[in-house]
């Protein structure tokens, strides 16, 4: 079109040009008529020249257009590019991590507790005037006598003695009974062994936040420092363990002796027969040959000891890391990240234990006759490293989203309360969503 335009004006300039110098070396003889013709020519020429200014002037117009055109081409262009990236960046985020750590082990020694004796010690009481086993005395039973005699002193025997039965007289002996004895029998025993508990490690919820500055790495890497603080609460609580078991019984019995008498070579009256100091009768030996004693239950007691022991622990570790972050993203919004480095872990802890020492007595009720507490808190600082992967999607050169994983190779907690040391495994996995910020 441009091109066009440009050889009419030519053309017509030409023809003008031409006119003018016809009209200036034609001879005068050639008349008016040749004058007439070139005045006209002239015209045609100028007419011809003005519609070739028309069309540059219409070329122009349309080569505006054109760049007009090309400028908002370019607008759209630019509003349909990828988000771009900065060189240099810092991200501050937020969010909330599940983390399975928190293995609890408590190894429970034993209790201080001891259990008292409740039924008194071991007695006993024979029958009441049978006297001693030896000696010359006054022997009283249920079923007669022997008492010294004048003639005991020189021959150790009497005939003041009396019988009931005839049952008495067995073979060469002489059996005197008496009742009422009493013997109190108390068997005590007790057991002691540590216990212990465990407590598996669950998702506890840990919220955290952190911040990097990242720096162009090209070839879609970026890299730099971050930083990441974290919270968690970790417990646990086990009762009614167990580490002394004791009891007491007491048995209870009526006593009966038994004195036997050697007979040998007497010829005793028939029963039943009481004599005398002075009576003509056989001597007796005053003092018995053989004493026994016959035990028979009255009654039985038990008393049932055991201790029980409640112990918790609480924890919240406040989680420090320190570390570098690398960052892959092309053209699209959708990146990957990796990070490694140290942990720094204040674990506040606090621990307690009670003991109970429980008494049941033939079986009745439970009964709590002793008891003893403990506790003990501290802040141990303890040590680790990590490595963790991340994925996220860019929503504008602002904000990000992202999920991510990490596992935690920590240091344990370990320490004691009371009688009970205890040992909190801090290692483990770690899962992740939450935004960032960039600035």
């Amino acid at each position: 079109m441009q091109i066009n335009n440009h050889n009419n004006f030519f053309t017509m300039n030409l023809k003008f040009r031409f006119a003018s110098f016809a009209l200036s070396v034609l001879p005068v003889a050639a008349g008016d008529d040749v004058i007439y013709s070139a005045k006209g020519g002239l015209g045609s020429a100028k007419s011809g020249l003005g519609s070739a200014k028309s069309g540059l002037g219409s070329a122009k117009s349309g080569l505006g257009s054109a760049k007009s055109g090309l400028g908002s081409a370019e607008g759209s262009i630019a509003q349909i590019q990828p988000l771009s990236a900065r060189n240099d960046r810092w991200n501050f985020g937020a969010g909330i991590s599940w983390r399975k750590i928190g293995n609890i082990n408590f190894n429970t020694g034993n209790t201080n507790l001891t259990a008292p004796s409740v039924f008194g010690s071991s007695s006993f009481t024979q029958p009441a005037g049978i006297g001693a086993d030896t000696g010359a005395v006054a022997r009283t039973y249920d079923n007669g006598f022997v008492n010294p005699g004048p003639r005991t002193p020189t021959t150790g025997r009497t005939t003041d003695y009396s019988y009931q039965t005839q049952d008495q007289l067995q073979g060469n002996n002489l059996l005197m009974t008496a009742t009422g004895g009493r013997r109190v029998i108390i068997d005590q025993a007790a057991a002691s062994s540590p216990s212990g508990w465990r407590e598996s490690d669950n998702w506890e919820i840990s919220p955290y936040l952190s911040l990097s500055h990242l720096i162009d790495m090209g070839n879609g890497w970026s890299a730099g420092p971050a930083l990441t603080f974290s919270y968690t609460s970790i417990g646990g609580r086990q009762d009614g363990l167990n580490t002394l078991n004791a009891n007491e019984r007491r048995n209870i019995f009526d006593v009966r002796a038994i004195d036997s008498f050697d007979s040998t070579g007497l010829i005793l009256p028939n029963p039943p027969y009481t004599g005398s100091p002075g009576a003509i009768a056989p001597l007796l030996p005053v003092e018995p040959a053989e004493r026994n004693f016959i035990d028979e239950l009255r009654t039985s007691d038990t008393a049932l000891f055991r201790d029980s022991i409640n112990e918790s622990l609480e924890v919240n570790l406040f989680g420090l890391s320190l570390g570098a972050s690398a960052v892959y993203q092309t053209d699209s919004r959708f990146f990957a990240g990796i990070g490694t480095g140290l942990v720094l872990n204040i674990a506040d802890w606090d621990a307690s234990r009670s003991d109970q020492l429980i008494q049941v007595t033939n079986g009745g009720a439970p009964l709590q006759i002793g008891s003893a507490g403990f506790h003990d808190s501290g802040a141990d600082v303890l040590f680790g490293y990590y490595l963790q992967g991340s994925v996220g999607y860019q929503i504008n050169d602002s904000w990000t989203i992202e999920a991510n994983t990490r596992y935690d190779w920590n240091e344990s907690l370990r320490e004691s309360v009371g009688e009970s040391d205890f040992d909190l495994n801090l290692t483990g996995l770690t899962l992740g969503v939450g935004a960032n910020y960039s600035f």
